[in-house]
């Protein structure tokens, strides 16, 4: 995961991810792992703000073609290194996602894990990620919430940066919503997202439900 600001920071995220270990840990988020029923075997993903990985490479061993997308090459170096270890493939890409384009109805998945956007910014990035999704593509996204702030657990201290189910959903009007709340949930992610926290979840399908 890497915060994207109003100004891109990689070196914030380089010099984050250089301390040993992984700072998320190894394991899926398990929003996810949750939903791992619905997620596709094939076709091609995409992973936004993936940082050392964890998402991107449990995806790819679901059997999707997955690209991990990135500010920080350090947490893609990683990445690559956590997806040799599990045995598959990750394209990795190091880009802001503002000039980062997404092919229209290339993807089966698209995920945003604690993938925290400035509300500028996320509109446009939630636009591309739908028109990027085929029919029946799934978009998966786990966020703090605003109310995280009264929390000790991660995640930005600026409420911009914060995620309500409302605002995500009309990004993406044309879609149809799988599962959508918000609340509080027990996070063992690393040393980065610990204890209790207050997070926003979504599954929104691209066209007619399954």
């Amino acid at each position: 995961m890497s915060v994207q600001s109003n100004k891109a920071r990689p070196s914030v995220w380089n010099e984050k991810y250089s301390q040993p270990g992984y700072v998320y840990g190894t394991e899926p988020c398990q929003w996810l792992r949750m939903n791992q029923h619905r997620l596709p075997t094939e076709g091609r993903a995409l992973a936004i703000a993936d940082g050392e990985g964890r998402n991107g490479v449990f995806l790819a061993q679901q059997g999707l073609q997955v690209t991990s997308v990135d500010l920080s090459e350090v947490g893609l170096a990683k990445a690559q290194a956590l997806a040799s270890t599990r045995g598959v493939q990750l394209q990795t890409v190091i880009a802001d996602l503002r000039d980062y384009e997404i092919a229209p109805g290339s993807l089966a998945v698209a995920i945003a894990i604690y993938a925290h956007l400035p509300s500028d910014l996320r509109p446009l990035v939630h636009r591309r990620i739908a028109e990027g999704l085929k029919p029946g593509g799934l978009f998966v996204l786990e966020a703090f919430h605003p109310n995280q702030l009264k929390y000790t657990s991660g995640g930005p201290r600026s409420v911009d940066l914060l995620y309500r189910v409302d605002e995500v959903l009309a990004d993406f009007s044309d879609c149809h919503i799988v599962e959508a709340l918000e609340g509080q949930t027990a996070l063992t992610e690393g040393h980065g997202h610990l204890g209790l926290g207050y997070v926003t979840r979504l599954i929104i399908q691209k066209g007619a439900l399954a």
